[in-house]
């Protein structure tokens, strides 16, 4: 089923829970060894249109202490590569973290059709740290829509509920509504609406079914709820492009980090703003389960140092979370973000 804008949405998150499928678990061996237990077995139940979360844990997935990046800080008036900005305000500091890399007028035209991705699959609200925080997707709108964008579209690929009450419930249809754009997604059961497209850099998916309003968009931005993940140690803005596919179990048939990487050679987004306002620290992608006002956004047009910095919040690096590192192999972007100019604000 496919909803569009007016005062109902349909929605759709990251594709890790579907219908009857059985994820499993990607690159063991690597996790075990790196991260204790931050992989775990990975059992994916449906039924009657509700989808349970992926995975149960018993320990948050902290591990260790990653040092502080030594990166030198820009000075005032300088564009920074990636921005990490702080403070209580979800919205003020998303609009901060971007100024910061030379604003949203660097990424988006007047004209521009803008597609804007965020994790906006579950009923759960902010506190639980399941999908991205309504404010920080408000502001990414907003500021699109400032820069001159003729439609902003939010799209997800939903996991919980129906669609109305999913977006309803996050938070997300109303900022988006608010801020002058538009919701265009699609139900948990959807496998019609994708266009075939052929991964040209694929390693192990040569080809998928994406959805067409990402296909067609001018920009694409992906925010995502940096959040644990059962079966990809981490779920950040590469992990994120898995709900912009109708088939999503499919992926998980595969090896799960390449495949996340050969998604990320087609989508290609141009800017990447990382929620991470409140991380959910284990049992993710649909918690319940622990979390931590890290009170941040991060943001970049560099998804692989976006990513590779945000794994620091966990106490963790790129090496412990592999579709990072592919990422960076397939020239998507700079694993080592303390190469990048760094703006904290």
């Amino acid at each position: 089923m496919r909803w569009e804008i007016g005062d109902e949405f349909l929605c759709g998150e990251e594709g890790d829970l579907t219908r009857g499928a059985l994820l499993r678990e990607v690159e063991r061996r690597d996790f075990v060894k790196k991260a204790g237990k931050l992989t775990g077995g990975l059992i994916l139940a449906a039924y009657l249109g509700t989808l349970a979360s992926c995975g149960r844990k018993k320990a948050p997935v902290v591990r260790r202490i990653v040092p502080e990046t030594t990166a030198a800080v820009p000075p005032p008036g300088a564009q920074a590569d990636l921005a990490v900005a702080a403070g209580s305000s979800a919205g003020e500091i998303t609009r901060k973290a971007v100024e910061a890399i030379g604003g949203m007028g660097s990424f988006v035209k007047e004209g521009d059709v803008v597609v804007v991705k965020p994790n906006a699959s579950f009923l759960d609200g902010v506190s639980a740290a399941t999908s991205t925080h309504p404010d920080v997707v408000g502001q990414v709108v907003a500021m699109c829509r400032e820069a001159g964008a003729s439609r902003v579209i939010v799209t997800d690929h939903c996991l919980r509920g129906t669609p109305e009450a999913c977006f309803g419930a996050n938070g997300i249809g109303e900022a988006v509504r608010k801020n002058g754009g538009e919701v265009i997604a699609y139900g948990a059961g959807d496998t019609g609406h994708g266009v075939d497209a052929e991964i040209p850099q694929g390693v192990v998916m040569k080809r998928t079914n994406i959805y067409p309003e990402v296909q067609e968009a001018d920009v694409v931005i992906t925010v995502p709820k940096a959040k644990h993940h059962s079966s990809a140690g981490l779920s950040l803005g590469m992990k994120n492009f898995i709900g912009v596919t109708t088939h999503m179990s499919s992926i998980h048939n595969l090896d799960l980090h390449r495949a996340i990487a050969d998604l990320n050679t087609l989508v290609r987004p141009a800017l990447t703003v990382t929620d991470a306002t409140i991380i959910l620290l284990d049992n993710g992608p649909g918690g319940p389960g622990p979390t931590k006002a890290a009170n941040t956004v991060i943001a970049s047009p560099d998804i692989v140092a976006a990513d590779s910095y945000a794994c620091t919040l966990f106490g963790l690096s790129a090496s412990d979370v592999p579709y990072i590192v592919y990422g960076n192999q397939a020239g998507l972007g700079e694993v080592d973000y303390n190469k990048l100019k760094i703006a904290r604000v």
